[in-house]
């Protein structure tokens, strides 16, 4: 199984993890980092460089909600500085589900990633006409 870390702003990667766990059951290998106004950049980078750190980074994805945001912004920076774990922005849930429901040993990061990025933009649908009861 791959190492994910949802980081995001606010709570928002805890709920995204609560919300999953109630469709998936129980999940051992995603750990959460939310950036707050009362957290500094330097205390973000710190915490988010630990949770990375305690892993193996060729097997680890990180998912952030917002490209340019704070989070994905730190880690674009540990990035830069050599680490080597893969980052996928614009966090959404049928993206989420698809990753924990699609991991297992003979799917590369590369090809997961890959499938993860079509689940999201799968999961984004504009609905031409609204739904009415009684009314085709």
């Amino acid at each position: 199984m791959k190492n994910i870390i949802l980081a995001t702003h606010g709570n928002l990667s805890f709920e995204f993890k609560n919300t999953l766990e109630l469709i998936v059951g129980k999940t051992d290998n995603i750990e959460c980092f939310g950036m707050t106004k009362d957290k500094s950049s330097e205390s973000g980078k710190k915490e988010l460089g630990y949770l990375i750190e305690s892993v193996d980074e060729s097997n680890l994805i990180i998912l952030t909600d917002l490209f340019g945001g704070s989070s994905a912004n730190i880690c674009m920076e540990l990035l830069l500085q050599g680490h080597k774990f893969k980052l996928l922005t614009g966090l959404n849930l049928p993206m989420l589900l698809s990753l924990v429901t699609s991991d297992n040993d003979d799917i590369s990061v590369n090809d997961l990633t890959n499938k993860i990025i079509d689940s999201a933009k799968s999961g984004v649908l504009m609905s031409i006409r609204p739904y009415r009861k009684g009314v085709s």
